[in-house]
């Protein structure tokens, strides 16, 4: 992994670590969504606040899975000068960007409907932002709750919690070969595993997967699950082609949505007031590009 930079003197009152104990914390995990759902931890950010009602955000990148993406994934964290390769990047008594950007200002005419949307009564921007499962316009980037406590588990009771595996966390596997036979499926499931931020251990082989040697196993994944991907998607479509030639193929069945439901579902997205995933849900569709498609539709062709 490329060395941290760890003696870097702070500008200014905006970045320079508030001292003492914070009276409240609470802590999110900001994940990168790939093009095929997969989710890539890239850093923790957490809030602080004091008895002297100052304030600070903490956002600490995860280098070592940030280093083993690739500009089509992860184009950096906003606001942040990721070219420094901080350990730690601080703002002190000022919002972030990362978090201005994507969650609801005071004046918002709707602020307490979407407050309420998910739970709070009261006014918490970064809170929200944990609750919602909504990326900003510019980037991919989504926040999940941190969990305080690390895991301990082997893979067979780690594979159906793979959402809640975080940096700490520790998987035992027995041997490769029981994540799969299958070289593709075998690829995907570390590829998953290993975002997260988790650590892997293979029993049998005495063979360790974490901060050190995680960014260069991962870009290796990566190119291998990407690849096989694509020739899947190659392959799909040259089968549509041969069964188009001898007339067997006429298309995907158009999926049917109600258009007040269309309609109602897209006034509710483009105002945040529900995430990509719930607006997919309510119209019954399963593809991004289809829902972008129907939200296209129902604008008149303008996002």
């Amino acid at each position: 992994m490329r060395p941290i930079n760890r003696d870097y003197e702070p500008l200014n009152e905006y970045t320079t670590p508030l001292s003492g104990r914070p009276d409240y914390t609470n802590v999110g995990v900001i994940k990168a969504v790939g093009r095929y759902g997969e989710k890539y931890s890239v850093g923790q950010i957490e809030y602080q606040r004091f008895f002297n009602e100052e304030y600070q955000y903490i956002i600490t990148p995860y280098w070592d899975v940030i280093d083993g993406l690739d500009a089509s994934v992860f184009q950096g964290i906003p606001g942040i000068s990721m070219e420094l390769r901080l350990e730690r990047y601080y703002r002190v008594n000022m919002q972030p960007v990362f978090i201005t950007e994507r969650s609801p200002s005071r004046n918002r005419e709707d602020l307490w409907e979407l407050m309420e949307s998910v739970g709070l009564d009261y006014y918490d921007r970064f809170e929200w932002l944990i609750r919602t499962e909504l990326t900003c316009g510019n980037d991919n980037l989504i926040v999940e709750r941190y969990r305080e406590e690390p895991l301990e588990l082997s893979y067979e009771e780690a594979k159906g919690q793979v959402d809640r595996l975080q940096r700490g966390d520790c998987i035992r596997i027995e041997r490769q070969e029981s994540l799969s036979k299958n070289p593709a499926v075998y690829t995907e499931k570390l590829l998953r595993l290993l975002g997260t931020g988790a650590e892997i251990s293979f029993e049998a082989e005495g063979l360790r997967i974490d901060r050190e040697n995680r960014d260069g196993i991962m870009m290796i994944l990566r190119q291998q699950y990407y690849a096989a991907k694509l020739l899947e998607r190659q392959r799909h479509q040259a089968g549509v082609e041969r069964a188009a030639k001898r007339g067997a193929y006429r298309g995907r069945k158009r999926i049917s949505v109600e258009p007040d439901l269309l309609r109602r579902t897209a006034e509710l997205f483009h105002a945040k007031k529900i995430s990509e995933k719930q607006a997919m849900e309510r119209l019954g569709v399963a593809s991004r590009s289809t829902f972008y498609r129907r939200l296209r539709e129902v604008s008149g062709g303008k996002m």
